[in-house]
């Protein structure tokens, strides 16, 4: 049975100085969190424009999207929420976010479960070889009028560059109660209740409010450093790095090596043509059996 996420249990788990700085919404059912906030984009601008991010919080998640469109329910006291932040960077330059958000999810299970967490490009969350969680960063371009300069006469005012930001959706899928209906779609898919890693409800969201406080740093991290500063960290965790694959599109498969990514997050293929990077879009990579 749904019930309400904690909110003092989430403020917990974000510290007290995330926790500052992070508006916490939390229900007992939605379609989709991420849904949610985009939705509420207009009436929440300004706290994003105060620097203010926004948390999502659902113990039932009933139309979660994720990556290509698909769609999943999920059963209640899962560990399903977004995150909505205002960073101070065109979309252009957040090449390779979604990795990083890989990352921050990883670091803060590993924090608290003391397990190893492993990625799949581009955005499935490994335990012991198995899927255990999924995520889907979204960006969203924002353009308002830079503020005007004190003194400043009227034909300078009017010569102001518009100010270009984007907004950051991140939306985070753990599965953490076993569910037969999961377990035998053929994905590989875990949980933390299999892997005997059992949590209260307490300590789930005390769990959300530690990987959304990871999320928020390691994003403001990327923001000032790029990738560079994530490249060994993803080399530690990439589940696929040396691994025979089989690249997915909408008519066709193609057989490769999986050998790392690039300094844009591509992953790079080994197959008939070479060593090239593959980017999202209608690509699916599986490792083959």
């Amino acid at each position: 049975m749904a019930q309400i996420p904690d909110v003092i249990s989430i403020a917990a788990g974000l510290g007290a100085e995330t926790a500052m700085a992070c508006d916490i919404h939390v229900f007992e059912q939605l379609d989709s969190t991420s849904a949610w906030l985009r939705n509420e984009r207009k009436s929440l601008d300004t706290c994003l424009t105060a620097g203010r991010s926004q948390l999502c919080v659902t113990d039932w998640q009933q139309a979660g999207v994720g990556r290509r469109g698909k769609s999943w329910q999920t059963r209640p006291g899962n560990i399903t929420f977004s995150v909505l932040s205002r960073v101070s960077a065109p979309a252009k330059d957040l090449v390779g976010l979604s990795l990083v958000t890989g990352i921050a999810v990883a670091e803060a299970v590993e924090g608290v479960l003391d397990v190893d967490v492993k990625l799949k490009w581009p955005n499935d969350v490994i335990l012991r070889d198995r899927k255990l969680g999924g995520l889907l960063t979204e960006v969203i371009t924002v353009t308002h009028n830079a503020a005007p300069v004190e003194g400043a006469g009227r034909d300078r005012d009017s010569c102001l560059e518009p100010v270009v930001e984007t907004d950051v959706v991140t939306g985070i899928g753990i599965n953490v109660n076993h569910d037969d209906a999961v377990s035998t779609l053929g994905i590989g898919a875990t949980s933390l209740a299999e892997a005997g890693l059992a949590l209260s409800a307490v300590a789930r969201d005390e769990l959300v409010g530690r990987i959304a406080s990871s999320v928020l740093m390691l994003h403001e991290r990327f923001i000032t450093h790029g990738w560079s500063s994530f490249r060994q960290s993803w080399e530690r965790r990439d589940w696929l790095a040396g691994k025979a694959v089989v690249i997915h599109r909408d008519d066709s498969t193609e057989q490769a090596i999986a050998c790392g990514v690039n300094e844009q997050g591509a992953l790079l293929v080994d197959g008939a043509d070479g060593v090239r990077p593959l980017y999202g879009g209608n690509v699916s990579i599986r490792p083959t059996v």
